[in-house]
């Protein structure tokens, strides 16, 4: 294949399938190795490339080019065979995936990159920044030459412009885009609330416990980006961040965010101050990460060579 893009047209998704309710939709290796062979005789028969996937344990992720079509065709044969084979399995009945699956078209280089490497550090909360090179259940491995690529996946167009090693650290090292969700789907490097109030506590020299108080201030800008962030990070439901913040209801916390958004855009200071908390939770982020290649670290064998360096501020 070749590693040039064609993204002008809608051929090119990230593809999600849901278990039902959140249900598990694997629960032995040889379940994931059954239906990775489904995967590959439904993209085959209808002429859809694989380009990047990680199979977690009740979802999957694909990164899919679609030139003629058939994608509803592809996903209902898969999950259909799957399901009937799975239910046999584990004596079950019903349906093992939820509805619809999730399709994000791609429609630029960067999205396309973006969407790989979020593919590809899925299985971050399972085995750790270390093993994401090593799990079993992704094309990382096979993109980075640590176990050969079988023949229904497309390795030059995501690894276009990098070495391995340069790949590996790209999807290695943490970004700030990390803690953003990409549409309906969550972030891959959770936020939590304790984090985002010792962050801003930190920048501004605040207790955190002052920060979750109202105090009676009607406007209080450290108090503003804390429930910022944990919206936009989707740190916690907003329910749940108005009792924490002590504000009347969730629709509060809803317009604290917006109101924090347009401060951001508006206020210099207010921005200045948001850059420094960001950058106080990306330095604990690659702080907690091994990067291959690095002085000292456990996965050595990386190359210096810098890749595409400016993907990484991407988002």
């Amino acid at each position: 294949m070749t590693g040039q893009r064609d993204l002008t047209t809608s051929e090119w998704f990230h593809l999600v399938q849901k278990g039902a309710d959140g249900q598990d939709i694997f629960s032995a290796s040889s379940h994931r190795s059954v239906y990775t062979e489904l995967v590959a005789e439904a993209f085959e028969r209808c002429r859809i490339e694989l380009h990047a996937y990680a199979w977690m344990t009740n979802h999957v992720h694909q990164l899919v080019h679609a030139p003629e079509g058939g994608l509803s065709e592809a996903m209902h044969r898969l999950g259909t065979r799957y399901a009937s084979l799975y239910n046999d399995w584990t004596d079950r009945s019903g349906p093992l995936f939820s509805a619809r699956f999730f399709s994000e078209p791609v429609t630029s280089d960067e999205q396309l990159a973006q969407t790989a490497r979020y593919i590809h550090r899925n299985p971050l909360p399972i085995v750790g920044s270390v093993g994401l090179v090593s799990y079993r259940w992704s094309s990382l491995g096979e993109l980075c030459g640590r176990r050969p690529a079988p023949h229904w996946l497309t390795t030059g167009v995501v690894m276009a412009g990098f070495d391995a090693a340069s790949y590996e650290r790209y999807v290695v090292t943490a970004q700030p885009c990390d803690r953003m969700g990409q549409g309906v789907l969550p972030p891959i490097t959770p936020t939590s609330c304790d984090q985002i109030e010792s962050a801003v506590a930190a920048v501004v020299g605040r207790s955190t416990g002052d920060l979750r108080s109202p105090n009676g201030k009607v406007s209080d800008p450290a108090r503003t980006l804390v429930i910022t962030l944990a919206v936009d990070f989707r740190s916690s439901d907003t329910t749940a961040l108005a009792d924490r913040y002590g504000m009347s209801d969730p629709r509060s916390v809803r317009r604290a965010a917006r109101r924090g958004r347009a401060m951001a855009t508006q206020s210099p200071a207010f921005a200045s101050l948001r850059d420094r908390v960001c950058a106080a939770l990306d330095a604990v982020a690659l702080q907690e990460t091994v990067v291959p290649g690095d002085p000292g670290a456990r996965n050595q064998g990386g190359s210096g060579g810098p890749g595409r360096g400016e993907l990484r501020r991407a988002g």
